[in-house]
């Protein structure tokens, strides 16, 4: 058995969308399967690679350094994200996050891919290790008082982090990597940091500063109007990691490798930067902890920042649910109003050609129209609201557990004083 390992890692959003929305698309997945080919990665998360040919290429290109993959292919144009490995896939799983935006948002499109938590797990070196992706809710919207998006990317967090909590405490080391869509300050990466809770790889090699992965100045994909509002870059693409019972993991390094344009040419890899770092962990040698010690002390661990975030993603989720109910109701005054015109589009009237036709198409237009506004006041939103209360009271539930926990570890602590103050 491996006493200490060196584990690499490296996760990009490729930019794969369809319908000639992303640039130079089947040209810089070759590219980037090249590139990844060329370096000694362990473990490579991939984000946004949609097409199965794309997946393909990369898989072929990379397939002598990185011969073990995973393509998580649920939804209905699929996750776009993959996982490729050193060493043999055991176990795999896919979770799909309750919300993931609206269906009637075409441009968006958020809603037909299969946004979620993609798992599995590997034996690297003798360590038991989980890997998780996900590719989060965009934003579209960078105002959290307008964006109808954060709720959903706070369910995202909160099924992320209890997921890898409750999922991960026997393994020994736990990486969650990919374009999560959220910034440090947002509440959304702070439930994912805290209330798992995880290392961000870059700030513990780097410090908070920097990182920036989307819409950076240097990369050939970037609008010019997006730099306005940030103009270093947004950093929304992330390296987390945290170790298991009786394991020590540090950051030895966690760098953006990617140039500013692909060798030889005058574009990008993505329109996103790469992230990658290198983890060093190994076995504890003096005293061991059980794993329910090593959970409750996971419990406590930034226990105020953790409290904090929780409290904040309440009110978001509360302030959701307020405009899930208006919602509800517009939509359903919506039904009724093309009910009344439907009717009234029934009236008798002259016999005239054009008349009838141009009739018909108003009547089955506020057919569809009205039926669509009825499913989605009568289903869709009421299954939005039961996933927003349900994320509300696991909120709740950690919110008790964690002031509990703040109030043993208080009381810990007053025995350990006493305990030492009565020495000789």
């Amino acid at each position: 058995m491996n006493m200490d390992a060196e584990v690499r890692l490296f996760t990009l959003n490729c930019w794969g969308l369809g319908m000639g929305i992303s640039k130079n698309r089947d040209e810089r997945m070759e590219d980037i399967g090249k590139y990844i080919a060329d370096q000694d990665f362990d473990i490579v998360f991939l984000q946004e690679i949609w097409k199965r040919n794309n997946f393909n290429t990369v898989k072929g290109l990379v397939s002598s350094v990185l011969p073990y993959s995973h393509f998580f292919d649920n939804g209905i144009i699929g996750t776009g994200t993959a996982i490729f490995t050193k060493v043999k896939i055991n176990d795999v799983t896919f979770h799909e996050f309750g919300l993931n935006g609206y269906p009637h948002k075409l441009l968006h499109g958020d809603w037909f891919g299969g946004k979620g938590l993609g798992v599995c797990q590997i034996d690297f070196m003798g360590f038991n290790i989980h890997l998780f992706i996900s590719h989060y809710h965009a934003t579209y919207d960078y105002n959290p008082l307008t964006d109808v998006y954060l709720g959903h990317r706070v369910v995202h967090s909160v099924e992320s982090a209890q997921w890898i909590k409750l999922s991960s405490s026997s393994a020994d080391l736990t990486i969650y990597a990919g374009d999560f869509n959220t910034e440090p300050k947002d509440i959304p990466y702070q439930i994912v940091r805290y209330v798992t809770p995880l290392c961000d790889a870059w700030v513990e090699a780097n410090g908070p500063e920097g990182g920036q992965t989307s819409e950076t100045p240097s990369n050939s994909y970037t609008a010019k109007s997006s730099l306005k509002e940030s103009p270093d870059g947004k950093r929304i693409d992330y390296i987390m990691y945290n170790s298991g019972p009786n394991i020590t993991a540090t950051t030895v390094y966690c760098e953006l490798p990617l140039v500013d344009r692909i060798p030889g040419k005058s574009i990008s890899y993505s329109d996103h930067e790469g992230v990658t770092a290198k983890l060093s962990i190994k076995r504890n040698t003096g005293e061991m902890i059980t794993s329910r010690d090593f959970v409750r002390m996971q419990s406590r661990k930034e226990l105020h920042s953790k409290l904090e975030c929780v409290e904040k993603g309440k009110e978001i989720l509360v302030n959701s649910l307020r405009s899930v109910r208006f919602a509800r109701i517009m939509y359903l005054l919506g039904s009724g109003l093309c009910l009344l015109l439907l009717i009234a589009a029934f009236f008798p009237t002259k016999e005239y050609i054009g008349l009838d036709i141009a009739l018909f198409v108003l009547r089955l237009g506020l057919i569809v129209t009205g039926t669509y506004l009825l499913l989605m006041s009568l289903l869709f939103f009421r299954k939005e609201r039961h996933a927003l209360n349900g994320t509300l009271a696991c909120l709740e539930l950690l919110l008790e557990r964690g002031e509990d926990n703040g109030v043993h570890a208080e009381r810990d602590a007053e025995i350990d004083n006493f305990k030492g103050a009565g020495d000789p």
